[in-house]
């Protein structure tokens, strides 16, 4: 009897084990499922790169992913999850990568707001949500108007989904991002083939490292 139980015990330990394992698998693919939801342009070649590392601190809020030129990661790539845009490739290396959040103080995105599409840009400011600056005088989006990526500046393509304004006031416009910043798991890097435009040194300059005009400037990223 005593041998049957040692036995019995050592089956329920394993199967305990393996039950884990399947609950994390299954996990994992909810997740994936999502990200398969969002579907990039036909042509455009994507990565989907696992979180390792979460640098966000005080002063910046970014993720570290376990993909890098090795895997075909190039800087300023879109980081999307399956609910909408989480930020952009900010360095590479050979099989990592560093993404800036779109949540970030240092982030600044070209956006539309609502049905009205106007112009605005989206700023973090190190929290878990961001706020629209710049837009036209009299503009008060309502509550609820989806945030949309604009394509200004050449840094994202347009159409991408941001966020919708949570609150819109004296006290500034809040949008929250769709995507949940507690359960960042994937990221899917995608390559739009874009020049984009980066910060150096204080100013706008494009991939290549040429200085684009003064309008392009406004858009930093």
């Amino acid at each position: 009897m005593r041998e049957e139980n040692a036995r019995l015990r050592q089956q329920v330990a394993e199967l305990s084990h393996w039950q884990q394992q399947a609950r994390t698998l299954e996990s994992e693919n909810i997740v994936l499922r999502r990200l398969l939801n969002f579907a990039p342009e036909a042509g455009r070649s994507s990565i989907t790169a696992r979180v390792i590392g979460d640098q966000s601190g005080v002063f910046r809020r970014s993720v570290l992913v376990n993909a890098g030129y090795g895997e075909g990661v190039r800087k300023g790539q879109p980081a999307m999850t399956g609910d909408g845009l989480a930020g952009r490739v900010a360095e590479v290396g050979q099989h990592s990568a560093r993404v800036l959040l779109i949540t970030d103080l240092n982030s600044r995105i070209p956006v539309f707001v609502g049905e009205t599409r106007d112009r605005a840009i989206l700023a973090g400011d190190n929290s878990s949500i961001a706020g629209l600056q710049y837009l036209a005088p009299g503009v008060h989006p309502p509550v609820g108007a989806r945030v949309i990526t604009s394509g200004q500046g050449g840094v994202f393509p347009p159409g991408l989904p941001v966020g919708v304004v949570t609150a819109s006031g004296e006290q500034g416009i809040q949008v929250r991002p769709y995507v949940d910043w507690q359960h960042l798991e994937y990221l899917r890097l995608i390559d739009y083939e874009l020049p984009g435009l980066l910060q150096r040194d204080g100013r706008a300059i494009s991939e290549d490292g040429n200085q684009p005009s003064a309008a392009a400037e406004v858009f930093k990223n």
